[in-house]
């Protein structure tokens, strides 16, 4: 059963051993993974809270920097001028144990650029609650579909990530 986590938005951190455990799982599976990075040479990615709740397992899905339009992607948006500011998307969305999850303290980023610059789009993703969660749960059933194979090569094998979590706990 898929439903709405009533859940309060803010972006995390997912432990990076759990990121190569769920990484080493789907390429055993399909030869390579399409679960994110979550270190970079200079900053840990964080991920946006859970977006959806299936079977009690939350999923959580990446904030990147990446800004072309596509369908299972969300742009970011500056409410004051429009400007992109990232995009969520939700191809790489991942089950999340509550344990495997540190909450970002905007305030602890390095520099007052990337503190202001997550703030806008966290505010963004608080405005758009409900349009996140119906694209997270419109891209889940079409991956699971298999009627998009452009999708589902370019995605999360959510239902693989999904006996890999429970398997964790």
């Amino acid at each position: 059963m898929i439903i709405e986590p009533n859940t309060k938005t803010d972006f995390y951190y997912v432990d990076g051993d759990y990121i190569e455990y769920l990484k080493q799982a789907e390429t055993k599976s399909r030869g390579f993974t399409c679960v994110p990075n979550v270190h970079y040479w200079n900053t840990d990615k964080f991920v946006f809270g859970a977006v959806l709740l299936i079977n009690d397992i939350q999923y959580f899905v990446p904030v990147t920097s990446y800004s072309k339009p596509q369908q299972d992607l969300l742009l970011l948006r500056d409410k004051k001028d429009n400007k992109v500011l990232g995009s969520i998307r939700f191809n790489y969305m991942i089950p999340v144990p509550s344990k495997c999850l540190h909450k970002l303290n905007i305030a602890d980023l390095p520099t007052v650029q990337s503190r202001a610059h997550a703030s806008k789009e966290l505010a963004f993703c608080r405005r758009n609650r409900d349009r996140i969660y119906k694209t997270a749960k419109s891209t889940y059933f079409r991956v699971l579909s298999h009627k998009y194979p452009e999708l589902t090569k370019h995605s999360c094998d959510f239902q693989l990530l999904e006996k890999a979590y429970i398997d964790y706990i």
